[in-house]
């Protein structure tokens, strides 16, 4: 196999990019375009991060504080993003409501972490952190999937009404 293919790979596997792949493919045979704009760019997003992730974090070493401001940015670009395609209807707007509900919260982990390890030297964000961001990536991806739920819902009352 050639080295960047076998980069790419790892960097999949490493990134929900991964998980998401089977909706951008299902979305897109199902022809349910703003379903699949919507986990394309959160897609587009979470394989941002894993691939700026290592060299982040190569030029953070001991600071700890351009990581949670670049991730925070994010965070707030992917929403702004997200909310903008969602008030021109470019996705679904319930969908982009679930999707701001849920990531509004790591934006203010993330600069919750930043003041909590750099200004006031504690470690009160620790737990928080780890329990609530893999949590929110969980809860997204899983927002990025709920157009199927209702797809296949809104079929079967469609074949029970007949």
């Amino acid at each position: 196999m050639p080295e960047w293919f076998l980069y790419f790979v790892s960097i999949l596997s490493k990134s929900w990019v991964l998980i998401l792949t089977p909706a951008i493919l299902l979305f897109f045979i199902l022809k349910d375009y703003l379903a699949l704009r919507f986990a394309a760019i959160t897609a587009a997003f979470f394989l941002f991060g894993t691939i700026t992730y290592s060299s982040l974090m190569a030029f953070d070493d001991g600071i700890y504080v351009y990581r949670y401001l670049v991730w925070a940015l994010t965070d707030i670009t992917w929403m702004a993003l997200i909310a903008y395609l969602g008030l021109k209807d470019k996705v679904h707007l319930w969908q982009c409501v679930l999707g701001q509900l849920v990531v509004i919260a790591a934006p203010i982990l993330q600069l919750f972490r930043l003041v909590d390890r750099h200004l006031w030297d504690l470690s009160y964000s620790t737990v928080m952190y780890q329990t609530f961001m893999p949590l929110i990536n969980i809860a997204t991806v899983v927002i990025c999937y709920l157009p199927l739920l209702y797809i296949f819902v809104n079929k079967r009352n469609k074949a029970l009404s007949l």
